[in-house]
């Protein structure tokens, strides 16, 4: 099987993408809790393109029944990461897999979650497995922080700064498996698979006020950013976003990000 190798844009970035990426707001749990209705609690879960770990350690965190978490990532510098950040959290296991050929027996799994990840994968193939990992009515969970760049005039601004710099790619678009952009409608494409049933869609809106600084830090763990340097070049690329930052940054040097998570979720066919 031929798999993409885009996780690669992600070499050296591990430390700083853990240090500054946002986790998921609490909501989530309670809608996952409110969701699942398999014939015991979730006990066996797995985070699929899980990086660095943050979402894997919120899960074993905010559900408690689960006594075995596998956190799969495809780049072993974020494994790396992950495992190390990880050591104190009993039972959850770190491995170097890709989503398209989940490590995982037959029906072993009450969840599978990917988070802010999906739309990296060849999701028919990624679809496939986690109908075959997960129990009978076992819960799918997919989640994606997106900007609420039509309520910001910050966000606005810095995402015309990546559209200026990558000509390829427009707000509302997604990095996919082939190392461009494009839709990725989860909620769309799993109502059509035979499979994976009773699909539901909910968002959550938050916000995140970071300094300056952190998000510069957030910039630089992202694929886009790597991209708009590698054609731009450095110099070019930091200018812009300390501009960015100086127009928008508050008296004590902050930022408010306005954040909604897009969350989906289905069931393997009892």
């Amino acid at each position: 099987m031929n798999i993409p190798v885009t996780w690669q844009l992600f070499d050296g970035c591990a430390v700083g993408y853990d240090e500054y990426r946002p986790g998921y707001p609490q909501g989530v749990f309670g809608i996952l809790s409110r969701y699942h209705v398999a014939p015991g609690p979730i006990r066996s879960a797995v985070d699929v393109g899980a990086g660095t770990g943050i979402f894997s350690r919120q899960l074993i965190q905010a559900v408690p029944s689960i006594e075995k978490l596998t956190c799969i990532d495809a780049n072993s510098d974020m494994a790396a990461i992950a495992k190390e950040r990880s050591a104190s959290f009993g039972g959850l296991d770190v491995q170097v897999g890709v989503a398209e050929k989940l490590p995982l027996p037959d029906r072993s799994c009450d969840l599978v979650a990917a988070a802010t990840s999906a739309n990296w994968f060849d999701r028919p193939l990624f679809y496939q497995e986690s109908a075959r990992v997960l129990k009978p009515s076992g819960t799918l969970l997919l989640l994606q922080n997106n900007h609420r760049y039509w309520e910001s005039a910050f966000l606005d601004n810095f995402y015309s700064f990546q559209e200026r710099h990558i000509p390829e790619y427009r707000r509302g678009q997604y990095s996919d498996s082939l190392g461009g952009y494009g839709k990725a409608d989860f909620e769309t494409e799993l109502r059509s698979h035979s499979d994976l049933i009773a699909v539901e869609r909910h968002n959550v809106e938050w916000r995140q006020t970071v300094s300056a600084n952190q998000f510069r830090g957030y910039c630089y763990s992202m694929s886009h950013i790597k991209k708009a340097i590698d054609r731009s070049g450095a110099a070019v690329i930091a200018r812009e976003i300390d501009a960015l930052l100086e127009r928008h940054q508050d008296s004590s040097g902050d930022v408010a990000v306005e954040w909604l998570t897009d969350i989906v979720l289905c069931r393997a066919r009892p």
